[in-house]
């Protein structure tokens, strides 16, 4: 496990380019991590949502994590996705890792129907009590139909191996931080990409997103900003265009285009996904260049 500290700063969810057949781009990942070292990334996650973990295939999934966590070991933090639907499956896939060094694991709630608090909790709580991994929750209910609540959550702070949350949930965060009901080791990662201004100007400053890997020159700018206001909200203004110009069709798809333009190539989408269409190219190159990404 890594001992690096987890500051303040951008934490891309990298995403994951891969060939027709489903197999690594070795040399595509390896540029897209070497750019967000450069732009002063605070740490990455590999394998999350933009990473497409639930649709790699198994034969991929460790070689996947362990050429992140080779090039980026003593540099910064490195986080690995372990999202599956049951806790024995997600600790089977937690196991599958060996021990690369990385700083913990992420997972959501199981997403193939929603489920009660107690289920929530325990199955967070059966997974950290097997993990080799410090274990980080995602709070993602736009897919798993089971927030994490503030219930929940004061409840899994008891336990020990649950290190942090990544969530979009702003008011929880700031709920939690007002009432100083955080665990002391207890690190929060903030998900948001539309109010990332506002959060930094409330002192939540570890955010995490995978615009981040599309919008290095960007990224850089709003996090090395000597907190200049002006500079942070036009450098989330360009990061946001570009997001929602890929909205218009696919985001994936559109992605994969954009880190295309950044030298970057291979498929980002799930494999039945379709390209994004030659109109839609076209606006996100006369972005990419109106924002001084390429």
């Amino acid at each position: 496990m890594s001992e690096i500290l987890l500051k303040g700063g951008f934490y891309p969810a990298l995403g994951t380019p891969t060939d027709e057949d489903g197999k690594l781009n070795k040399k595509s990942f390896i540029t897209q991590i070497e750019l967000m070292l450069e732009s002063g990334a605070a740490g990455m996650l590999c394998l999350g949502s933009m990473g497409k973990m639930t649709s790699i295939r198994e034969r991929e999934y460790k070689k996947i994590a362990t050429v992140c966590s080779e090039l980026v070991s003593g540099k910064v933090p490195v986080m690995t996705g372990v999202m599956d639907c049951s806790a024995l499956r997600v600790i089977d896939r937690i196991e599958s890792l060996g021990r690369i060094d990385i700083e913990g694991v992420v997972a959501t709630s199981p997403f193939y129907s929603r489920l009660k608090p107690d289920q929530v909790i325990n199955f967070f709580r059966m997974v950290s009590k097997e993990s080799g991994y410090p274990l980080y929750i995602y709070d993602l209910p736009s897919v798993t139909q089971s927030p994490v609540t503030k219930e929940i959550l004061l409840t899994l702070m008891k336990e020990d191996n649950i290190k942090g949350i990544k969530t979009a949930n702003l008011d929880l965060i700031l709920d939690l931080k007002r009432n100083d009901l955080f665990r002391k080791d207890f690190e929060v990662f903030f998900s948001g990409l539309d109010l990332f201004d506002a959060a930094l100007k409330m002192g939540v400053t570890k955010n995490l997103d995978g615009m981040f890997t599309c919008t290095p020159r960007n990224s850089k700018a709003m996090y090395f900003s000597d907190d200049d206001q002006d500079i942070i909200t036009c450098s989330l203004k360009n990061i946001l265009k570009l997001r929602n110009i890929f909205a218009k069709e696919t985001i994936v798809s559109g992605y994969t285009y954009s880190m295309e333009l950044l030298g970057c190539g291979g498929s980002y989408h799930r494999d039945f996904d379709t390209p994004v269409s030659e109109k839609l190219k076209t606006e996100i190159y006369e972005c990419m260049k109106e924002i001084k990404e390429i």
